[in-house]
């Protein structure tokens, strides 16, 4: 089976991964204040939601040939930027698509999002200083 080839790289300042976007080539993207869901294949298929006015600075590539990827998780997860750790989410947050919305309403109106992780615990996201999160699975 072929994986398909991501038509840009992000690299978004402060963070080590190389996000292999699906659907945004590496020219400007005319992001601005408002977040954004960006669907990624690599290092694992997955969205990214972006607010870009809170990122310091990114850069967009043309993919390399060899783009690393990783095995996919099999629980709904969340990538903290900075931590460079996936958390597996609490069963509550099976449904990914309102959860991409609530994430993406905390960033537009700088609220706290707390979320529950598998096993117990909680992560909370300050939606008015949060640059990215990658949720998926």
């Amino acid at each position: 089976m072929t994986t398909p080839v991501p038509k840009s790289v992000l690299y978004i300042e402060g963070d080590p991964t190389a996000w292999g976007l699906r659907d945004v080539g590496p020219g400007d993207p005319g992001w601005d204040s408002t977040p954004v869901a960006l669907a990624i294949l690599t290092p694992l298929v997955a969205t990214l939601v972006l607010s870009p006015v809170r990122v310091g600075s990114f850069a967009l590539l043309p993919p390399p040939a060899d783009l690393a990827r990783a095995e996919q998780p099999t629980a709904p997860f969340l990538y903290l930027p900075g931590v460079s750790s996936w958390y597996p989410l609490a069963a509550a947050n099976d449904n990914l698509a309102p959860l991409e919305q609530d994430i993406l309403t905390a960033m537009r109106e700088s609220t706290y999002l707390p979320l529950e992780i598998s096993g117990g615990g909680t992560v909370v996201l300050n939606g008015g200083v949060l640059p990215f999160v990658v949720i998926g699975g």
